[in-house]
């Protein structure tokens, strides 16, 4: 049964916060949770239950949330906190695998609580944001997303149940990438390669893996060191035993191309101003499909302007594709690239459809491929397949479909779809990317 309303604020003495303690599972000793090689930070046993922070500031959303959570296998609440300093005392003792975090607290605030408590690589918890979905809470959760926290779930209301079914099911996904995580379900090793085929090293990043064609520009090592990188997000330790992987494929298409597309999901928000920061400004446009609810769009487009001091707009539909822009497509829309007039491209925005993920990279690539005369394809984190059909569609018209490296991504499982699939012409970490692709474009920096 899902839980009666009840007043929003629920708030002990004035200066006081609650900090309830679930015994279950979370009994020193009990050996619910082994330690990662190399570090003092705790990790889940695949065998138990993922323990399960609660930290916000509203009665209503707290049993909310120990609702969803104790009805999803796999997940246990090991207690919950009313405010953000209390929130603090309760990660430090409990330990917990996974925290929901409220984003809007008196006090101490959500992105306090990260700040006191940064995610760093291979560390837990994974923090969830919960947050309310209005242009203001979409600004302040991208700041939590560049502070650590992996996703969000809105914020329900206290007078619809239909909006607790969403809550829920939303989180439920969430916990579900939080699980890939922790036990290393969606993180693979390295991609093996000989040595000889290693251009040379770029000061912080991994070497971009070359395609074997002719008409490939000058080496990596040419090209600028990458700025400095963003907040550190969760990340477990890859797995060392070598996997049988697709070669490089190569590309038949040349001269510098005239529309980039990318396709990317969770851990992007945070993924993508490593990947434009050394691309931009290009002088071909760029469109990201980014999965992201609506009203997040247009706050990210504004955030990452801010960011990399370069024009990122919301896309439009019917407008043309400028030189030097970055398009970001409106959250929860699909659209498809095509010509507006001869030489110029345009987007439409479509409506409906039976696309999972939306905006779907499988139709802009798609699109992209059949009008663009020489379009390239990127695909970043993210779990699941979004952006594989679409690069084989680039892949078939001889173009670039450049990868990131899935050791070095929050959720692999978009670009791990694309090399196992033999789509990839280069793979790389984003910033390496974005710099080869200033060289295609012929940008040198």
């Amino acid at each position: 049964m899902v839980p009666r309303p009840r007043h929003r604020r629920d708030r002990t003495a004035e200066g006081t916060g609650l900090f309830h303690h679930h015994r279950r599972g979370a009994v020193a000793g009990s050996g619910r949770r082994g330690r990662q090689d190399g570090g003092d930070c705790l990790m889940p046993t695949p065998s138990a239950p993922l323990r399960v922070l609660i930290i916000d500031d509203s009665a209503f959303m707290r049993a909310s949330l120990r609702h969803i959570v104790g009805h999803t296998p796999g997940f246990v609440v090991v207690g919950e906190a009313n405010d953000g300093l209390s929130g603090v005392e309760a990660i430090r003792n409990l330990r917990p695998d996974v925290v929901t975090l409220d984003l809007d607290m008196p006090g101490l605030d959500g992105i306090g609580v990260l700040k006191r408590v940064r995610p760093s690589p291979g560390a837990v918890p994974v923090v969830i944001m919960v947050s309310a979905f209005t242009t203001q809470g979409a600004a302040l959760t991208l700041s939590a997303l560049s502070a650590g926290a992996i996703d969000f779930v809105p914020k329900a209301s206290e007078h619809f149940k239909t909006d607790l079914a969403q809550v829920g099911e939303l989180l439920r996904s969430k916990l579900a990438v939080a699980a890939a995580i922790l036990t290393g379900r969606d993180r693979p090793p390295a991609r093996p390669r000989p040595d000889a085929e290693a251009p040379s090293p770029l000061p912080h990043t991994p070497p971009v893996v070359e395609p074997t064609h002719t008409d490939a520009p000058a080496p990596l090592s040419t090209a600028a060191p990458a700025a400095a990188a963003p907040a550190a997000l969760p990340r477990v330790a890859a797995q060392h035993h070598r996997v049988s992987t697709p070669p490089l494929r190569a590309v038949t298409m040349t001269g510098a191309p005239d529309l980039v597309t990318v396709a990317s999901s969770t851990g992007g928000p945070q993924t993508l101003p490593e990947f434009l920061r050394p691309l931009c400004p290009c002088p071909a446009p760029i469109v990201i499909a980014q999965h992201i609810p609506a009203v997040f769009s247009r706050s990210l487009a504004d955030s990452l302007a801010a960011t990399l001091g370069v024009t990122v707009v919301e896309a439009e539909d019917g407008k043309e594709l400028a030189a030097h822009t970055v398009y970001l497509l409106p959250g929860g829309r699909n659209a498809e690239v095509f010509r507006l007039r001869p030489g110029v491209l345009a987007l439409r925005l479509l409506d409906g459809g039976n696309a999972v993920y939306r905006p779907n990279a499988d139709i802009l690539f798609r699109s992209a491929a059949l009008t663009a005369r020489r379009p390239v394809g990127v695909i970043l984190t993210g779990m699941g397949s979004d952006g594989c059909e679409g690069a084989r569609a680039l892949a078939q018209r001889g173009a670039p479909v450049l990868v990131q490296d899935p050791a070095s991504a929050v959720i692999w499982g978009m670009p791990r779809s694309a090399i196992d699939a033999g789509l990839a012409s280069e793979v790389g970490e984003p910033a390496a990317l974005g710099r080869r692709l200033a060289l295609l474009a012929g940008r040198e920096g």
